[in-house]
């Protein structure tokens, strides 16, 4: 007990403390610069909303209203490291300002459903008289401090929803999807909500052939109880009625809209179109425009479609097989969309345009016109890295790499707009005994805009907005000085796809050999290690692939799930020859899933993965123990359990790897396990700005989790139960085991990549589960652990 109360003063020093909370008050503080001499200036303007609301809600609409406020009162405020704050350029204080504020305030609250807000205004005047240290001067400061006070009182809510169209086929398609209406009865009424819903309703008009339907054709009429009260010609009993409807709506506000229809101007926008004629320039240049007065031409037509073509750059069939208009067709926009960004998605042109005209022969028929411009159709690139490696598996020290990268990308192979990419990439690590790693990699995809082979099912199986067949093909020689040469050549066929927020990624066939040549030094480095030495060697992967992910994003919230899975040697470990040999047979399962919540100038980021692997095939005479080593799972490091260096957590509370292990070895012992859980919270916040243009940001982050094996690794020579116990994963124990860090860092946002700086302390130790001091054991202000990463670890 003693120890701890040491310990804990030592990371909580009194005097710190004390110097901490004397900066803060002596330097925590805002200032004017640029500000009119003489006159008073708005300093600061603040924005409270009052009443019954959620916590959530009344901060959004704070934030809505304080954007409503004239520019004549918005502040410009600079942050440096959050605690020094300058305010630039503040404008002149005016009372005529304020009275436009609140204007625009009730404004934006009655758009929202709040007809009867309160918006109170106080203004405060500060003089402050301030000495400059530098040039020794003395000014005064004349600052006015504008505090809104905002009640907005009952929201709205939406009571009866009708549909009232004059055109009999256009009240009959808002009736057959009313269903999907965005008016439902209880919600709060806003202007925004109506203008939703008659964009819904355009679209489903446009959808069914009325090309020429408008928003304007639609107008919203709310309930008119007090207009009505107003008719001198109102029977009594009605009146009484009205008046009674009346009370109870403005105890409980609701209110009664219904679209309509307005007047017939142009009986083109009630008129069902069909497709007429689709003509298709697929090359043209952005700076021509004419495309009549193009020269050497050449058009084929078939189908009442023509393709009108400058270079001959694409083969018809990739054009009419992704178009989604047919002449005869009926119109519908989301087919139109679909063909542009079906185009746009290919990669063989960088932008495309969709025009409709009337018939000149037929009333109720358009003719399309697609225009296509190409991309540049190939790119060469070559570029180098220089990077420090702390991640390699046999070593203590960290690498120092330099790699150089040769890439050729053809964006329109073969005249299909198939995309082909070549990458050579070498490199080599230097450490103590100077070029301590050398490597090469060949890589090469080729990615085909429809579903190869051309099976009529399984075509039918990707109707999808955007589908792609890609053949990958890599080979790759790394020579580990005085450890191993590692030769590895992967090939992979599958398909990627898209349907809505939904992306889709399946390789039915997924072959990777690694051939291991190990040196002696190696082989005694992997008898230290268990759970390595089964996983590091020779094999072959014959598997499956399946890769879902979704984005979801409502309000200031979003959503990211990602599920995949592989499965290797289901069919071919049957075989028995390749089951003893060197196939590798396993299922392997993962689950990640974020959340972000964005307040005004804040993040909250959650983060939750859970994976799990279990190797079945034979191995030998025995069976196999674990997952291959890149296969398997690890924790610790930039991304993960940032309290812990890469691949230093685990296994489970196991004490092999911290004791045993480091006693018989010259280096710390890497873990691989096969099961992981891990959960994160981070709260991001903002400091200021360096040069202007790099922002600097910090986060406060809580880090839990482990990596188990399914079994403990017995029935080998390299290590007894009792001396790896704990490192299994059981349901009566694992939720002891999770390990614990907190932190917080510093992140440099360059706009196109941000660099992070994350320093965390380990808050729960899972290999002191036993000892009554598991939690803060040997908490001290400089025994953390520091970590540099690249973008944000999720």
């Amino acid at each position: 007990m003693s120890r701890r109360r040491q310990v804990t003063g030592s990371f909580l020093n009194p005097a710190l403390l004390l110097f901490t909370a004397v900066f803060t008050l002596l330097f925590s503080c805002t200032v004017p610069r640029h500000y009119p001499a003489g006159q008073p200036f708005v300093f600061k303007v603040n924005v409270k909303v009052t009443g019954s609301l959620p916590p959530g809600e009344r901060s959004d609409l704070a934030t809505k209203l304080a954007n409503q406020l004239d520019d004549s009162l918005r502040t410009q405020e600079v942050s440096l490291a959050g605690v020094y704050r300058r305010v630039m350029s503040p404008p002149v204080f005016d009372t005529a300002n304020i009275r436009r504020s609140i204007g625009f305030m009730v404004a934006l609250l009655n758009a929202s459903g709040y007809n009867t807000p309160s918006i109170k205004d106080t203004t405060r005047f500060d003089t402050v008289h301030a000495h400059h240290w530098f040039s020794k001067k003395r000014s005064t400061e004349y600052r006015v401090i504008i505090d809104f006070t905002v009640a907005p009182g009952k929201q709205l809510k939406l009571d009866s929803i009708g549909f009232n169209l004059s055109t009999p086929a256009l009240q009959a398609l808002a009736l057959q999807y009313r269903s999907q209406s965005l008016l439902k009865k209880g919600l709060p009424y806003s202007k925004q909500l109506m203008s939703n819903e008659l964009d819904r309703l355009v679209t489903l008009f446009r959808n069914n052939g009325y090309y020429y339907f408008s928003k304007e054709d639609l107008v919203v009429i709310r309930d008119t109880v007090e207009s009505a009260l107003i008719d001198p010609n109102l029977d009594p009993f009605r009146q009484a009625a009205l008046l009674d409807e009346l009370k109870r709506k403005r105890e409980h506000p609701s209110i009664n809209v219904e679209v309509n229809q307005r007047p017939v101007r142009d009986s083109n926008h009630v008129t069902k179109y069909y497709v007429g004629h689709v003509n298709i320039y697929p090359d043209l240049p952005i700076i021509l425009e004419d495309t009549v007065t193009v020269s050497n031409i050449d058009t084929s037509s078939a189908r009442g479609v023509s393709i009108i073509s400058r270079a001959n750059k694409f083969k018809p069939s990739v054009i009419t097989r992704n178009l989604f208009i047919r002449p005869g067709d009926l119109y519908q926009q989301k087919n139109a969309i679909h063909t542009l960004n079906r185009f746009n998605q290919m990669g063989a042109w960088q932008q495309s345009s969709m025009t409709f005209a009337p018939s000149d022969n037929e009333d109720t028929v358009l003719n399309a016109t697609l225009k296509l411009y190409p991309a540049i159709k190939q790119a060469f690139n070559a570029d180098y890295e220089v990077a420090r490696n702390t991640n390699d598996i046999v070593t203590a020290t960290n690498l120092f790499g330099i790699n150089a990268n040769i890439g050729l990308r053809n964006r329109n192979a073969f005249k299909q707009s198939v995309l082909t990419s070549t990458t050579l990439r070498g490199g080599v690590e230097l450490g103590s005994n100077f070029i301590q790693t050398t490597q090469v990699s060949l890589a090469h995809s080729i990615s085909f805009p429809r579903v190869l082979p051309p099976w009529h099912w399984l075509e039918n199986l990707f109707r999808k907005d955007s589908t792609r067949t890609v053949i990958n093909v890599n080979a790759s020689y790394i020579d580990r000085r005085e450890f191993f040469t590692m030769r590895s050549v992967n090939g992979s066929y599958g398909f990627e796809w898209t349907k809505g927020n939904h992306s889709f990624l399946w390789r039915p066939v997924n072959i990777e050999y690694t051939q291991l040549d190990k040196t002696d030094s190696f082989n005694r480095y992997l008898s230290k290690v268990p759970s390595l030495a089964l996983a590091f060697r020779s094999g072959l992967v014959l598997s499956q692939q399946f890769v879902y992910k979704s984005i979801h994003q409502y309000g200031r919230q979003s959503d990211f799930l990602t599920l995949s899975g592989e499965t290797s040697g289901a069919a071919f470990g049957l075989i028995r020859k390749l089951d003893e040999g060197a196939l590798w047979r396993f299922i392997k399962g993962e689950v990640d899933y974020r959340h972000h919540i964005d307040y005004r100038r804040t993040q909250l980021a959650f983060h939750a993965y859970a994976g799990a692997g279990w190797a079945y095939g034979r191995e030998g005479t025995g069976w196999e123990q674990t997952l291959p080593f890149y296969k398997a799972f690890f924790a610790g490091g930039p991304n993960s359990m940032r309290g812990w260096q890469v691949r230093q957590l685990g296994l489970g509370s196991s004490k092999y790897y911290d004791t045993a292990g480091k006693a018989e070895s010259t280096f710390p012992l890497d873990r691989f396990g096969d099961v992981q859980l891990e959960a994160n919270m981070e709260y991001r916040f903002p400091l200021g700005t360096l040069f202007g243009t790099v922002k600097v940001l910090s986060a406060l982050y809580v880090d839990a989790g482990n990596i188990w094996d399914r079994h403990i690794l017995i029935d080998t020579p390299l290590i007894s139960a009792q001396a790896d116990k704990g490192s299994d994963f059981t349901f009566n124990r694992f939720y002891r085991e999770i390990a614990v860090d907190a932190g917080t860092g510093l992140r440099f946002d360059f706009d196109w990549f941000i660099i992070r700086f994350d320093y965390a302390y380990k808050l729960k130790d899972p290999q002191r589960m036993d000892h009554s001091d598991n939690w803060f054991y040997d908490l001290q202000l400089f025994k953390g652990q520091f970590q540099l990463g690249i973008g944000y670890p999720f």
